[in-house]
């Protein structure tokens, strides 16, 4: 790294600098350290169908302003007393007891991986001997549709009871409200994707907005989301009448009374996933005497577990230190019985059942105890799934205070992302990000593209060739001095070195649509100052067309542009060609994965990709899955002079496909190294409506064992753009690609 952006490296970790953790910032973190073990490992039923969001929120407010040892034991162990038998609060732990052998079946948390929600990509999670809802695939809706001339331009609610019981963190039931405009458009839109609902109660819930003065269609529905059976009666639409109050727009069957319908969605058009079950009990109704209900399709308990190999035992448990002098005792394994409702706890069980509901949904104004719950929730999921710690570091438990200090100090949605990015940036993972999930603005690019050039932020792409030409130096941003903007990106930017540039690069040049920005430059005769508006984005930095002849028999292929449709026909062409370029430098295209088998001479097993068998908190693992692409040969095979180009702004997929080309030997890699990121992407929503994502798996090299994470695919020939070739128009990894591609006939590809 240049020493410009080390020195910027070095102002990066400053700024993540935090005060002092409070008291009641170290009582919260105690309570941070208890939620994820019991959370993601206590197996009780009652804790399986928590609402664990809000009980972050409500659990962060009960310790909060706690004053002593004794109180912070007391209120810990309140919280978690109407989940189940066994957890220990306490400054001292007795011996743990002997527990006898039991032929009763026994119970315990068991995860694939990131198993934090629905089953998405190689992620599982499952409690032995308990049944698995089979998750609805998607999403089932049943909608209606209302003309909207009648109510252009005013104010519309959508209201109905709901209740749901879900059987994990990212499942649920919602409401949805979407107006229609011509062309396609959309006037206005609320799934409550931030909002599920997952209460087992009733209540009511409203979605307000507007209607557009020149909409089309009023489009409403009911929607079970994942792993959830969902409850819905006394649908109402209503429109504000110019004397303030609400007047009924009338919805067909809205109160499903119909006996006759059974099972029919009646007036209501179904859509979304198949495998719902829609029926209309006809108890327990908050009006009337039916609702409706979508439901997943039932399971057995004698579902195929996880790992049989990993048996749970019993008397299994886990001592964790929460810190503050306070140690608790958490069972990671119960008894058939022990894990099924206590009459006894049932009481406090609905009063704290009672206490998540009143819990506010996520707003514009974050209040404390949501923006420290958000941190808890995070830290705890980062904490026991994230598979990299060796290659990372980094004392987790140390940033948890800091991390607190940072939310409690964030008044504003844009300042607790902020705080939630600095959390993520410890994880040193590219895959990390945190998105607002009420962020309803439409984004827009610059008509630059900005990447670190020896040292310096230039334009390396520009659709505003004049005023901003490429190789171009910006110098400040809005006044500011762009090296004090660059350190706030690479501060709250997570990964390598080399790929939080990338992402600095990209949150520089990219804001709210329509919004405008300030651009000094300076092009080595003095700076110029160039307002530059947020739209679509620029070019990309000069390269040839996607699929070209550059030289007679030297063909250029750019993996991040062409798809294999685009590739399958010229691929004798390719497999006669003298030499071949391909371009990785991004994202690839299909392609990416489609012409490998055109450079393997043989079939492959490697096993590049690795899944835990997480049994236990902390990371504890009963071993791995793992596995690869277990790719074949095709034909025809392209055995010319092969080239791949890449950078630091190759990650994920990019790497899995330069991964086969370093350890497979299948052409020279040109450039500078890839992001070192890779493995699918676990998320998440936080309490405040934040998702957050990571990477949920281990990815190695294609012998299984050395690392890529931090590392990512070194090139053969190292290459990098300069500013002076920048100016010049020229290409010079690419040129340098070419250079091989068509040197004399000996194979290109590197030798064992």
């Amino acid at each position: 790294m240049s020493p410009t952006l080390c020195s910027l490296t070095l102002t990066s970790a400053a700024l993540l600098a935090a005060p002092t953790p409070s008291p009641e910032i170290d009582n919260v973190a105690a309570f941070a350290r208890l939620y994820g073990v019991v959370r993601f490992f206590y197996p009780s039923d009652a804790a399986a169908q928590l609402d664990w969001n809000r009980f972050a929120v409500h659990g962060a407010g009960r310790v909060r302003g706690v004053r002593s040892e004794a109180e912070l034991e007391a209120a810990l162990e309140g919280l978690v007393a109407p989940l189940g038998p066994g957890i220990e609060i306490s400054g001292e732990l007795a011996p743990a007891a002997t527990t006898p052998a039991t032929t009763e079946p026994l119970v315990a948390w068991r995860y694939l991986g990131a198993g934090l929600g629905a089953a998405v990509g190689p992620y599982r999670a499952k409690r032995t001997n308990r049944a698995t809802p089979q998750p609805v695939e998607g999403f089932a809706t049943l909608m209606q549709s209302v003309p909207a001339e009648p109510h252009r331009g005013k104010a519309i609610r959508l209201r109905a009871w709901v209740r749901a019981t879900s059987a994990e963190a990212a499942a649920g039931a919602a409401l949805w409200l979407r107006v229609d405009r011509p062309a396609g458009k959309t006037g206005f839109f609320d799934n409550m994707g931030n909002r599920l609902v997952r209460e087992p109660e009733w209540r009511a819930y409203d979605i307000e907005g507007m209607v557009a003065d020149d909409a089309t269609t009023i489009a409403f529905g009911l929607m079970a989301l994942k792993a959830v059976t969902a409850d819905f009666d006394g649908v109402e639409l209503a429109v504000k009448g110019e004397s303030g109050g609400w007047e009924p727009v009338s919805v067909a069957d809205g109160d499903f009374e119909d006996e006759a319908g059974g099972d029919a969605t009646g007036a209501w058009l179904r859509a979304g996933s198949s495998s719902a079950a829609v029926s209309r009990p006809a108890e327990d109704a908050p009006q009337g005497e039916r609702y409706l209900r979508l439901a997943p399709a039932a399971a057995g308990v004698g579902d195929a577990e996880l790992f049989p190999e990993a048996a749970p035992q019993a008397g299994t448990h886990v001592d964790v230190d929460l810190g503050s002098g306070l140690r608790a005792r958490v069972p990671l394994v119960l008894k058939d019985g022990e894990a099924r409702p206590d009459p006894t706890r049932a009481p406090a069980l609905e009063a704290l059942r009672g206490a998540l509901m009143a819990v506010p949904d996520p707003g514009q104004e974050p209040d404390l105890d949501q923006r420290l719950a958000d941190v808890v929730v995070a830290w705890s999921v980062f904490r026991h799934f994230y598979p990299y710690w060796a290659e990372v570091e980094v004392d987790w438990d140390a940033r948890l205070g800091p991390s607190l200090e940072a939310a409690r100090s964030a008044q504003t949605r844009p300042a607790q992302r902020g705080a939630l990015l600095g959390l993520v940036a410890g994880l040193r993972d590219g895959h990390g990000f945190v998105a607002d999930g009420l962020d309803r603005s439409e984004r827009g690019a610059l008509p630059v593209t900005l990447a670190v050039v020896e040292g310096q932020v230039a334009v390396v792409s520009s659709a505003l060739p004049a005023e901003a030409p490429v190789g171009a130096i910006v110098t400040a941003i809005d006044g500011i001095p762009t090296a004090r903007r660059l350190a706030r990106e690479l501060a709250l930017a997570s990964g390598t070195d080399r790929w939080r540039e990338v992402k600095a690069m990209r949150a520089l040049t990219s804001g709210v649509k329509g919004g405008t920005v300030k651009l000094e430059l300076d092009s080595g005769s003095g700076p110029t100052v160039v307002s530059m508006t947020f739209g679509a984005p620029p070019p990309l930095t000069t390269r040839p067309a996607p699929l070209s002849e550059l030289t007679p028999g030297v063909f250029y292929v750019d993996l991040t542009r062409a798809k294999m449709a685009e590739i399958a026909p010229r691929l004798e062409a390719l497999a006669s060609a003298r030499g071949v370029v391909f371009d990785v430098r991004g994202y690839p295209e299909d392609g990416g994965y489609g012409v490998l088998p055109h450079l393997l001479d043989a079939p492959e097993s490697d096993r590049w990709m690795h899944v835990a068998k997480i049994v236990g908190p902390f990371h504890e693992t009963a071993g791995w899955n793992d596995f690869g692409w277990d790719l074949k040969p095709a034909a025809p095979r392209i055995s010319a002079r092969v080239v791949f180009l890449t950078d630091g702004s190759a990650i994920s997929y990019a790497e899995s496909v330069l991964g086969y080309v370093a350890d497979r030997k299948l052409g020279t890699i040109v450039g500078s190294s890839t992001a070192g990121a890779n493995g699918n992407v676990a998320s998440f929503v936080s309490p405040g409506g934040f998702r957050l994502g990571f990477t949920g798996m281990r990815v190695t090299r294609h012998d299984g064992r050395t690392p890529h994470h931090l590392v990512g695919v070194t090139p053969d020939v190292p290459a990098a753009p300069t500013l002076a070739g920048l100016r010049a128009g020229r290409d010079e990894v690419l040129e340098r690609g070419l250079a091989i591609a068509s040197a004399a006939p000996e194979s290109s590809r590197p030798h064992p």
